[in-house]
């Protein structure tokens, strides 16, 4: 069965472009039969645990003859469907008319997020499926908290056993090795790498599409199964080469299957005593990564000071290859970050990052790191339109006046909209917070996690270590540019009046075109490294993490901040007014942190000199440095020094996480072109990578506009 995975791969994809048919019930009769739980006696976490092990023990599961890993089972998207009818249920229960407005207006919007989490993956690698039941035994069930979760994961049993006799039957090696895998984890833990792996496919799919908790990394890989990795070799029973392979399987299956796409994991970080946790798996994850030539799944570098110098100089040699797939983050800085909100040293030290970029606490924290988000630019819409939504055609916000006598008065009037946005989002989320337990109680993660384990309480009605809640902030690029225009053109050059300038806005700019122009091109932006504009934002970074930050939530735990925008921005921008930076109505907010397209004329020091500026421990919930180099200045030995200087400077002074994208515009514009020709041509989009060729001509040109402005 060895050294076919280059036969396979192809046939591996080509597989996953149909629905899993093996061995179970029609599709119409799972939903049918499935939603039928919810109608019968019982509180609502009796009725999804009743739904999530019948879609366990019937629904399709996945045959495919060219592959070593077996996962997929067909859900039918039965159980977000019931999520969604729960979420909006609620959502009609705790928003009132004034907050309804303003998440309608997409000024602020707050959430129930039941995602960006994982398990304990070291618990459950040590213990396998059997030995949580085992565990969860032990505990007196006064509510029944145990009996359920004990019953699903006797499912997950019941799965592995479907799996196991569908690959038996077809008789060939490489389904016997699928098989034998499956029969060892019905009974114990995972005793070989190949085994651990297909627990971690399998219990990320489970959760995330079955019990609808959304898991968002496969924690620190390198470390999880690097003893399976040595037990492997020792044993003899597998060569160097053979895990190879088996690596790539795993790679490839994440890689195929959409559903996967943007899983990450860690790698290096520090152990328990604080030193490198970098290994010989650690160089065989990334050099079988960079031989598949894919962008999927994504490696986040948990950088320290002890870090292996190595794994720097190959993960940004493979950068420079066109491989975006990679975030650095800085350890020594989420630590402290998570410290601040309370989480203990010894578990802010056992960090992971969730998603894109966010930090948490591994295995005590439940983040909900996209639970809330705050439009900047929709707060200085209702400033200068004294609580008017332009868009909507109707008074949505909080009154701040009209007449302005001065900048700082303006100023304000703008902090006092962002205040007003950010209270009402906490308010909104605390109420959601209250109806988590009838909205998506978790039957996997949730006995993964040790403080809610022996309190026999749901992780989502409070029972981790660290019942913690985010809201994020976008557009601030876009913020301080229309900030920094409105104060020169208005206030100090007086070029025109206030009033002048609102209806140039309402008018699309139409009205003034020359304005337009003269907005864009002359005064000082957002990331530039220039003092004036940067206060501006490091005054709304920083009161917007005042009002944030170690506030109570409604689980018992606290807020956090973040300051990202992922594909948010384009929503958000939607419903947003043309804006005093030259935006017009409609248009995309800025992303991320990172200076608005076009904007960031003076290099990339200087931008990430603006964000060294912003005290990166406050942004708990995380923030990145989106940074895109031309390949000129990184080509060669003497390029590739600088582009480590580069990154270990941004490190060293206190930047959070940062990745990078080397690109030309001329290849760009040809992969725009003649798109077949360039299939495998990365790019790092907010928070994952993809194809360039996916993207739409929208994004597509703001990245060829990044690549001709990379330095």
């Amino acid at each position: 069965m060895w050294n076919n995975f280059d036969i396979s791969r192809t046939k591996i994809e080509k597989s996953f472009e149909n629905e899993p048919l093996a061995e179970g019930i029609e599709k119409g009769i799972l939903i049918n039969n499935t939603l039928d739980f919810f109608e019968t006696d019982g509180t609502f976490s009796s009725q999804k645990m009743r739904a999530v092990s019948f879609i366990l023990e019937n629904a399709s599961l996945d045959k495919q003859l060219d592959n070593i890993f077996a996962f997929r089972i067909n859900h039918a998207t039965v159980m977000s469907r019931v999520l969604n009818e729960q979420t909006a249920k609620y959502f009609d229960v705790c928003l009132d008319n004034e907050k309804a407005r303003l998440r309608d207006s997409f000024a602020m919007r707050p959430n129930m997020d039941f995602s960006h989490i994982a398990p304990d993956w070291k618990y459950l690698l040590e213990k396998g499926i059997s030995g949580v039941i085992e565990d969860l035994s032990t505990y007196d069930d006064t509510n029944g908290y145990y009996a359920e979760r004990i019953a699903v994961y006797k499912s997950v049993i019941n799965y592995f056993l479907r799996y196991a006799r569908i690959y038996e039957k077809i008789g060939t090696d490489k389904s016997r090795f699928v098989a034998d895998n499956f029969y060892t984890l019905a009974t114990s833990a995972p005793k070989t790498m190949a085994q651990a792996m297909q627990l971690l496919l399998c219990i990320h799919t489970i959760s995330t599409y079955v019990d609808t908790v959304v898991v968002r990394s496969l924690g620190g890989l390198d470390r999880l199964l690097y003893p399976f990795y040595v037990s492997d070799l020792k044993s003899g029973d597998f060569t160097v080469e053979q895990l190879d392979e088996i690596i790539k399987y795993f790679f490839w299956n994440i890689s195929c299957y959409k559903v996967l796409a943007n899983m990450p994991f860690y790698i290096c970080g520090t152990d328990d005593d604080g030193n490198d946790a970098t290994n010989e798996l650690t160089f065989r994850l990334l050099q079988n990564y960079r031989e598949l030539d894919i962008y999927d799944p994504k490696f986040h570098v948990m950088y320290h000071d002890k870090i292996d110098d190595r794994v720097v100089d190959i993960v940004l040699e493979m950068i420079r290859e066109g491989k975006s797939s990679f975030v650095f983050a800085n350890t020594n800085i989420i630590e402290k970050s998570l410290m601040k909100i309370g989480i203990s040293d010894k578990d802010a030290k056992r960090s992971i990052i969730y998603g894109c970029y966010e930090p948490a606490a591994e295995a005590t924290e439940v983040p909900s790191t996209c639970a809330g988000f705050i439009n900047f630019a929709k707060a200085l819409e209702f400033a200068l339109y004294n609580g008017f939504d332009v868009m909507k055609d109707i008074e949505t916000s909080i009154k701040t006046g009209e007449n302005f006598e001065d900048f700082d008065s303006f100023y304000n009037a703008v902090l006092k909209q962002i205040e007003y946005l950010t209270v009402s989002c906490m308010d909104s989320i605390k109420s959601f917070e209250k109806h988590y337990h009838n909205v998506c109680p978790s039957f996997i993660i949730s006995p993964t996690f040790k403080e809610s384990r022996q309190s026999g309480i749901d992780i989502y009605s409070g029972g981790a270590k660290y019942n913690n809640t985010s809201i994020v902030g976008v557009g601030i690029a876009t913020l301080v540019d229309s900030l920094m225009a409105i104060k020169k053109m208005v206030f100090e050059e007086k070029i025109i009046t206030l009033d002048y300038l609102k209806k140039v806005l309402l008018s699309n700019w139409e009205l003034d075109t020359e304005l337009k122009n003269k907005v864009k091109n002359k005064y000082n932006k957002f990331g530039n490294n220039d003092a004036e504009a940067d206060q501006f934002s490091i005054d709304v970074y920083n009161k917007f993490a005042k009002l944030i930050n170690n506030k109570p939530n409604g689980r018992n735990g606290v807020f956090r901040m973040g300051m990202f925008s992922i594909d948010w921005r384009f929503f958000l921008g939607k419903w947003t007014a043309a804006s005093a930076d030259g935006r017009l109505n409609g248009e995309a907010l800025s992303k991320n942190t990172s200076a608005t397209t076009g904007q960031d004329k003076s290099g990339v020091t200087a931008y990430l000199n603006t964000l060294l500026k912003l005290n990166s421990t406050e942004c708990v919930d995380g923030y990145v440095a989106d940074v895109v180099l031309h390949n000129s200045a990184v080509k060669g030995e003497k390029g590739m020094l600088a582009f480590k200087s580069l990154l270990l400077a941004f490190i060293k002074n206190g930047g959070l996480t940062v990745h990078f994208n080397v690109l030309t515009p001329e290849a760009l514009i040809k992969a725009q072109k003649e798109p077949e020709k360039y299939k495998n041509l990365q790019v790092r989009l907010c928070g994952w990578s993809v194809r360039f060729i996916d993207l739409t001509k929208f994004e597509q040109d703001e990245f060829i506009l990044m690549a001709k402005n990379g330095l």
